[in-house]
């Protein structure tokens, strides 16, 4: 018994370090990006793909599971195309939690990102005008 209290096994902290990291980086890099777009264009369609980005703020995180699992499980059209041409699954595996994980991060990376980019543009916008 005091043996098992001695051992440490790093590998879940490695693996939650690994999934916070890569998610991080995701959201951060589709936040800016859809930022840029919603705070300098108009688009048919904007509105609702915003809100649809926005969808995680409102939803319990089991909903997100689901809908992830409806979208990229293997009797999904994704997931099937997945396992046919890479013999990959998405689902159970680190990389699920990742999407999940950066899935839910995006709306807080998004809302930042086009506050941020509209006051530069319209920054530029007062300081060019001068």
């Amino acid at each position: 018994m005091s043996d098992s209290l001695h051992t440490f096994d790093g590998s879940p902290l490695i693996l939650s370090l690994q999934v916070a990291s890569v998610a991080t980086l995701l959201a951060l890099a589709a936040g800016v990006a859809l930022g840029w777009l919603f705070a300098r264009r108009r688009f048919p369609g904007s509105t609702v793909l915003e809100a649809v980005c926005m969808l995680p703020l409102v939803l319990p995180p089991t909903v997100i599971g689901y809908g992830i699992l409806m979208l990229a499980g293997r009797r999904s059209a994704l997931g099937g195309w997945l396992r046919e041409h890479f013999d990959y699954t998405i689902i159970f595996n680190w990389h699920g939690a990742v999407v999940a994980s950066a899935a839910v991060a995006l709306p807080l990376v998004l809302v930042t990102s086009v506050i941020s980019i509209a006051v530069l543009v319209a920054s530029s916008r007062f300081l060019s005008s001068r």
